[in-house]
């Protein structure tokens, strides 16, 4: 796993902890505060992530793009 994988995995654990009691969370303002705390690329994988990780805690994700 990359140093920028390790990066957005724990970006994305915090925006998740930052919501904790969210039943559902914006994919679009989740994405904006992910690039923006990253300066990662929008792709895929960092959606999936963002979908997976919010799954295994419970949230779902609005597809508002």
């Amino acid at each position: 796993m990359s140093d920028q994988d390790d990066l957005i995995r724990a970006a994305i654990g915090r925006l998740l902890a930052d919501k904790t009691g969210a039943a559902v969370i914006s994919m679009r303002e989740s994405v904006t505060e992910l690039l923006a705390l990253t300066g990662a690329a929008l792709d895929e994988r960092l959606q999936d992530l963002l979908l997976e990780m919010a799954e295994v805690r419970g949230m779902m994700v609005a597809l508002d793009f």
